[in-house]
């Protein structure tokens, strides 16, 4: 559950920082500090995706079955 909830953050906050990079009331230095923190953000969140998706795809296919090339392995 903490898991969820730390992607959940991740998610809000980089849709605060959206916000705060579509007012122009937001400064130059305070826009580059949020774009490079939404950056890293996409990242961390990009990464965690990929690792649910490879997870998804061990689960749904047959041990050494090749998906798109890729062995699969037996999911534990």
């Amino acid at each position: 559950m903490a898991d969820k909830d730390k992607f959940e953050q991740k998610l809000t906050r980089m849709e605060e920082i959206s916000k705060a990079l579509s007012d122009p009331e937001t400064g130059l230095q305070k826009a580059v500090d949020l774009y490079e923190e939404g950056m890293k953000l996409a990242k961390e969140v990009d990464d965690e995706l990929s690792k649910i998706e490879r997870r998804i795809e061990i689960v749904t296919s047959r041990p050494g079955e090749s998906q798109d090339g890729v062995m699969t392995e037996e999911y534990k």
